[in-house]
C-alpha cells in the first residue's frame, strides 16, 4: 500500500470516529432533506374542544384544536408525516357513545375518531393500552375503517412460540416511501420505517378481553428484533411510535410499562414518539432523569416528544437527513411541543356534528335528583360522597346477586373504589355534582372508565393488606418535625387509593408503608389500625366478598391477592351502568330527592402538633367545601391554580 493510500485510509478512519458512522454510511454529499414528524398522543376520544363533564366548550384540548396546529406545521414544512401514539378511541363521552352503538354501527359507519383522523390524513397510528378496553372484536371493526396503517409489533397470537416473530396479531411495522423535496429543490425518495409498541401490561389490565387470545412481548426486545429487519428492508429512517413513557431502572425489568429510556438505546432508532404517561417532553416533567435532556427532548441523544393528553399539544420532531453512500443518515434534529389555542378546524367540527348531538342527548338523560353535593375534592384525605356513591352502588348490585343465589349467602359484602378525576388533569379536574338533577353525564364524570365489576373473596388478613396497599399513597409523617410536611406521596395516582365501605379503620401515617409499588412487602409495620366490621375487630380467619373492578382484579395497581383471590362474579355490565341503575333505584325509593349522607368510616391519624399539607382543587366550590369542614384549612393557591390545604388532627 502506498503512502498516499495509507494517508487516505487514516483520513477515512478519523472521519468515521468523529462522525460516529461507518465509511459505508457517512454523508457523501452536502445534499440534505428536512423531514417533519407531527405527533398526537392520548387523545382519548376528545375530537372536539368540549368538556363533557361541565358540558361546555374547552379551548385547551381536542383534535379540532390540534388540527389548526397541524395545518400550520404542514405549511411550514411540506415534507411531513402525521402520526398518532394511541389511547385514541376511549376516554370521552363521544367514545362511550360510539361503543354503545355496537358492531352494527361500525359495519355501516366509521368510528367518529377514525373519521376525524382519516380527514386529517394521518400516515400511521400505533395502538395504546386503552384501545383494548372494548375487546378485540370492537377494535378490529374500528381499525377496519382507517385509511392509514394501525401498528403494534409486540402483540402475537396466544399460542405463538417464543422463536416465532411472524405471527403478530396486528401489523407490526410499515416502511413508507415518501417523495420529499431536498436542499437542491429536487424530489428524493425517503423510506421511513414506522414501528408500533404497547405496554405488555394490557394482559393484566384487559385480561378478560385478551386471555387466551393474544400474548404480549417486551417492548425493548421487540424493537431489537424488528429494527434491524426494517433497516435491512431499506428503511432510511426508523421511528418508534411507542405507547410508553420514561422511568429509570437500576436494571431494566423485562415487560416494563415505561420503556422509552431503553428503547432509545436500540441501535438504528432515529426518533421516539411517546405517550401513556400524559406528560410533556420537551418540558419540565423529566428534568434530572439520567440520559434525558428534557429541555431539548433528547433521550440518549435520540429526539423524542410526548404531548400531554386529550389533544392539549402537537408534538414536532424535525430531522435533517443527509445523503450517504448507502442511503440517508440523520445529521441533526429538533424536538418541540406546540400548545393548542383558541382556533379550531371548523370542517372537523362539522364532520362530527351528528355524533356530538347524539352524545349530548345520551349524557343528558335524567336519572333522579340528589339533595346534596357529590364531590371528591378531598377524597385522598378523608371519606367523601363521590367514592361512597360508587361503593354503595357496587354493594347494592352485589347484594342483588347474593339474593339471587349468584354469590355465597353466608359471606358479608364489602366494596372497594378509588377516586379517578382527582387533579391529574389540572386544578379543575375533580368530580363535583351539585345538588339537583343527576344525569348519565354526571355518572360519566363520577366514573370515567369503562370498567366492569368483579366480586372476589378475601380473608381478614388479606383485606387489611388491601388497605395497607392503598395507604402507601401517604408520606411517612414525622411526629417530631416542626416544619411543614407533605401528606401525599408524589407520583402515586389517585386511582390506586381504594377506600372500603362496611368496615371502619384508621390510617396511622407515622408508620412506613408496608408494601412497595409492586405489592411486595418491604416493612413489618401496619398503617391500618382498628379495622372493624359491624363494630367488632376483623380477624384473620374472617372471610369477605369484595366488589372491585376488572382493572384491579387483573393486577392494576399491584394490590396483594388481587389476581390470586377466588373470583365469585365476573360480569360484563360496566360499573357506570351499575351506578346509573343504583341512582334510578334510589330515585324510585326516595321520590324527588335522593339523600346524600356521608358515612365517616375511616380517618387519618395525624399526630398532634404536626403540620401537614396537601394539594387539591382550586375551584371555588372546593374552597367553600373546605371552609365547612373543621379539619381543613385553605393555606394558599399555587402557580398552577391548585389549592394548598392543611389537614388538622381530629
Amino acid at each position: 500500500m502506498t503512502t498516499k493510500q495509507l494517508s487516505l485510509c487514516s483520513v477515512v478512519l478519523a472521519c468515521s470516529m468523529i462522525l460516529g458512522c461507518s465509511p459505508a454510511e457517512r454523508p457523501s454529499t452536502d445534499l440534505t432533506v428536512e423531514v417533519r414528524l407531527l405527533h398526537t398522543n392520548d387523545l382519548h376520544g376528545y375530537m372536539l374542544g368540549y368538556d363533557y363533564f361541565q358540558q361546555q366548550e374547552n379551548r385547551s384540548l381536542g383534535l379540532a384544536h390540534v388540527a389548526t396546529l397541524v395545518h400550520q406545521a404542514r405549511l411550514e414544512q411540506p415534507n411531513h408525516l402525521l402520526l398518532d401514539n394511541g389511547d385514541t378511541i376511549q376516554g370521552s363521552a363521544m367514545a362511550d357513545w360510539a361503543y354503545a352503538q355496537g358492531l352494527d354501527y361500525l359495519a355501516e359507519q366509521r368510528h367518529p375518531v377514525i373519521r376525524a383522523m382519516n380527514y386529517l390524513g394521518y400516515h400511521a397510528a400505533a395502538l395504546g393500552n386503552h384501545e383494548f378496553n372494548y375487546g378485540l372484536e370492537f377494535l378490529d371493526a374500528t381499525i377496519e375503517g382507517a385509511t392509514f396503517p394501525v401498528l403494534s409489533a409486540n402483540i402475537f397470537a396466544a399460542d405463538t412460540a417464543d422463536s416465532d416473530w411472524e405471527s403478530t396479531r396486528f401489523t407490526p411495522y410499515v416502511i413508507q416511501e415518501h417523495s420529499f423535496v431536498g436542499s437542491d429543490m429536487q424530489r428524493h425518495d425517503i423510506r421511513v420505517g414506522l414501528l408500533g409498541l404497547v405496554p405488555p401490561d394490557i394482559m393484566r389490565w384487559d385480561r378478560d378481553h385478551l386471555k387466551g387470545q393474544v400474548q404480549v412481548r417486551d417492548m425493548v426486545a421487540t424493537a431489537r428484533h424488528f429494527v434491524p429487519h426494517m433497516k435491512a428492508e431499506g428503511a432510511d429512517v426508523v421511528i418508534l411510535i411507542a405507547h410508553t413513557g420514561l422511568r429509570h431502572y437500576e436494571e431494566y425489568p423485562e415487560g416494563a410499562e415505561q420503556a422509552a429510556l431503553y428503547l432509545a438505546q436500540v441501535d438504528g432508532v432515529d426518533a421516539l414518539l411517546l405517550g401513556h404517561q400524559h406528560r410533556q417532553l420537551p418540558g419540565d416533567d423529566y428534568q434530572g432523569m439520567p440520559g434525558v435532556d428534557a429541555d431539548k427532548g433528547l433521550i440518549h441523544g435520540v429526539p423524542a416528544v410526548m404531548g400531554g393528553q386529550y389533544g392539549s399539544h402537537l408534538g414536532l420532531i424535525d430531522l435533517t437527513l443527509q445523503r450517504a453512500d448507502d442511503g440517508w443518515v440523520v445529521v441533526n434534529q429538533h424536538a418541540e411541543l406546540r400548545q393548542v389555542g383558541d382556533q379550531r378546524d371548523e370542517l372537523l367540527v362539522a364532520l362530527l356534528v351528528e355524533e356530538q348531538a347524539q352524545t349530548l342527548a345520551m349524557l343528558n338523560q335524567p336519572l333522579g335528583a340528589i339533595d346534596g353535593d357529590i364531590d371528591n375534592f378531598f377524597a385522598r384525605v378523608q371519606p367523601n360522597t363521590a367514592i361512597q356513591w360508587v361503593n354503595d352502588a357496587q354493594h347494592w348490585y352485589a347484594s342483588k346477586l347474593q339474593e339471587a343465589g349468584e354469590l355465597p349467602a353466608d359471606l358479608p359484602i364489602v366494596s372497594a373504589a378509588a377516586p379517578f378525576r382527582s387533579g391529574f388533569g389540572g386544578p379543575e379536574d375533580y368530580t363535583h355534582l351539585s345538588a339537583g338533577s343527576v344525569t348519565l353525564g354526571n355518572i360519566a364524570d363520577l366514573y370515567i372508565y369503562p370498567n366492569t365489576l368483579r366480586v372476589i373473596e378475601l380473608d381478614g388478613e388479606q383485606l387489611r393488606d388491601w388497605l395497607e396497599m392503598s395507604a402507601r399513597t401517604f408520606a411517612t409523617i414525622d411526629p417530631n418535625l416542626e416544619d411543614w410536611q407533605e401528606l401525599l406521596q408524589a407520583r402515586i395516582p389517585s386511582y390506586n387509593f381504594d377506600m372500603m365501605n362496611q368496615v371502619s379503620y384508621r390510617i396511622d401515617v407515622t408508620q412506613p408503608a408496608r408494601f412497595d409499588g409492586e405489592g411486595k412487602k418491604i416493612n413489618d409495620s401496619h398503617r391500618i389500625v382498628d379495622l372493624q366490621y359491624q363494630g367488632e375487630p376483623v380477624t384473620a380467619e374472617q372471610r369477605f366478598l369484595v366488589t372491585i373492578n376488572n382493572y384491579r382484579a387483573s393486577g392494576g395497581g399491584f394490590f396483594p391477592h388481587a389476581t390470586t383471590a377466588p373470583v365469585h362474579y365476573s360480569g360484563q355490565m360496566e360499573v357506570r351502568q351499575i351506578i346509573a341503575e343504583y341512582t334510578r333505584q334510589q330515585a324510585s325509593e326516595h321520590g324527588e330527592q335522593i339523600p346524600v349522607e356521608l358515612e365517616k368510616n375511616w380517618q387519618l391519624d395525624i399526630p398532634a402538633g404536626t403540620q401537614v399539607r396537601f394539594r387539591s382543587s382550586g375551584l371555588a366550590a372546593a374552597k367553600d367545601a373546605a371552609a365547612s369542614l373543621p379539619q381543613l384549612t385553605l393555606l394558599d393557591q399555587d402557580e398552577e391554580g391548585y389549592g394548598i390545604y392543611q389537614l388538622l388532627p381530629e
